[in-house]
């Protein structure tokens, strides 16, 4: 929207009118040289203008751009964000080999295998698609059938960054079963910490709050000091957790659980604003899992392959609900049931009056959080302020989301 600009029209009459007024020039009627030069000059004096507008526009952080929005940042002490590859580490249990058919050792003549650096994984045969490499050489112990690796995307940015169960490939082939492909690798979660250069939109957001964010350890310094940190989508401050001096920082994470790298990292970052004498504690929120079952009533039979379909089709709407919970959001089990109604016209109905689900449990974390306990639920499950619902992986067998097909 201009701020100063004038319009060549109103130039050119403003133009005429004072020829008119103040010269003894008083023709100035179409196809007369004094108007030719007053539309010419109008033009010139209108282009003018709207540069002019245009460059003031670009001295605010509301309307400046690119390079100009840098200026302002350089200017506030805020540096724009550059651009990362996407990597996990083999703590965050994300990325792995495994087996189906016994043990490392059982397709390697008793022997462990070596996975040398540089080892491309990726999510189409022959390397195609998007690819990630093996950082350094692992060891699969040959007494394990699953072994989780670090991994770091070939390109940066955001186009590195993949779903669950979409790098199923990968170039080794120095083992002893290689004819048969029995050495599988899959990644369990999304991977989603590969960034672009920092939009003009959240480089102008951190900007606006430098003032707020540079007096430290205010709730606005804290949540900008992790959001800056890559595989970070939002950061809730809780003061006083543990006493006086003290706030806690629950992490929620681009993919459905928080990986141990990530809240160091953020701690890392939240420590640089902290005051002095001031405790801050990175941790991820209690991970409360979900498992059920459900039976689907069909309105006709269908072919194996269309049933697989729309079951796997449910599942998936379902995980994504449950996944993307936010830290603290109930689970309804009336969104479950519409979500599963809304995957396929063909699908009747789930479960019967009263009872959409077969089972519904939770898994909590024991008291020593070595285990977890299976509770049934009954009802809607509304978590506790620092609770986030996930599907649950470990402790609820291979299919944690079961739905079966009547007719």
């Amino acid at each position: 929207m201009p701020l100063y600009a004038e319009t060549e029209e109103k130039i050119f009459g403003d133009l005429l009118f004072d020829i008119v007024e103040n010269t003894n020039i008083t023709r100035t009627s179409p196809g007369s040289k004094t108007r030719a030069l007053a539309k010419a000059l109008s033009k010139k004096l209108g282009r003018m203008w709207t540069q002019f507008d245009v460059n003031m526009v670009q001295s605010y952080i509301s309307g400046a751009e690119g390079k100009f929005l840098d200026y302002i940042g350089n200017m506030m002490g805020v540096e724009r964000l550059g651009e990362s590859t996407a990597n996990i580490s083999a703590t965050d249990q994300i990325v792995k080999f495994y087996t189906d058919i016994g043990t490392f050792g059982d397709i390697n003549g008793a022997s462990s295998i070596s996975v040398p650096s540089g080892t491309i994984i990726s999510t189409q045969k022959n390397g195609t698609g998007i690819r990630y490499v093996v950082p350094f050489t692992v060891i699969l112990p040959s007494d394990q059938d699953t072994f989780y690796i670090p991994v770091e995307s070939i390109i940066s940015g955001s186009n590195a960054n993949i779903g669950a169960k979409t790098l199923i490939y990968h170039d080794f082939t120095n083992y002893v079963d290689v004819l048969n492909n029995t050495l599988k690798i899959t990644n369990e979660s999304e991977i989603a910490n590969g960034r672009f250069v920092e939009s003009d939109t959240n480089y102008r957001f951190r900007i606006a709050n430098q003032v707020l964010a540079s007096e430290k350890a205010n709730d606005t310094a804290v949540r900008l000091a992790a959001l800056i940190v890559p595989g970070v989508s939002d950061a809730v401050v809780l003061p006083f957790a543990r006493g006086i001096g003290t706030y806690d920082v629950l992490i929620k994470a681009t993919t459905p659980k928080v990986p141990t790298t990530l809240i160091s990292a953020v701690q890392e970052s939240i420590n640089t604003i902290s005051a002095q004498g001031i405790v801050p504690l990175v941790r991820k929120p209690r991970e409360i899992g979900v498992s059920l079952v459900g039976t689907l009533t069909l309105k006709r039979k269908v072919s194996s392959a269309d049933e697989a379909s729309i079951i796997q089709a449910a599942t998936d709407n379902v995980i994504n609900y449950i996944n993307n919970l936010d830290i603290g959001e109930e689970l309804i089990v009336n969104e479950i049931v519409e979500r599963v109604l809304s995957t396929s016209d063909v699908i009747k109905n789930i479960g019967v009056t009263g009872k959409p689900l077969d089972s519904l449990y939770i898994h909590k974390p024991s008291k020593l959080e070595d285990s977890k306990t299976r509770e049934t639920l009954i009802t809607d499950y509304a978590p506790e302020y620092d609770e986030k619902l996930f599907v649950e992986d470990q402790y609820a067998g291979s299919t944690p989301i079961l739905f079966r097909v009547s007719f």
